[in-house]
């Protein structure tokens, strides 16, 4: 997780189809208060998917 008083977290994206764990990135926390949803692509599903914020 962050240190006290950063606001850029890093954060990983699962896949919800096959539940892997594909993407790594970073999120403002204080510009972005929920869950992270990014549409990528899951190699193992061979298809874009809609990935969430684990």
């Amino acid at each position: 997780m962050a240190k006290k008083g950063e606001a850029v977290v890093h954060v990983t994206l699962a896949c919800p189809e096959c539940g892997r764990r594909n993407y790594h990135t970073k999120k403002n926390k204080m510009t972005t208060q929920g869950k992270l949803l990014l549409n990528k692509y899951c190699k193992w599903d061979r298809k874009h998917t809609l990935h969430k914020e684990v």
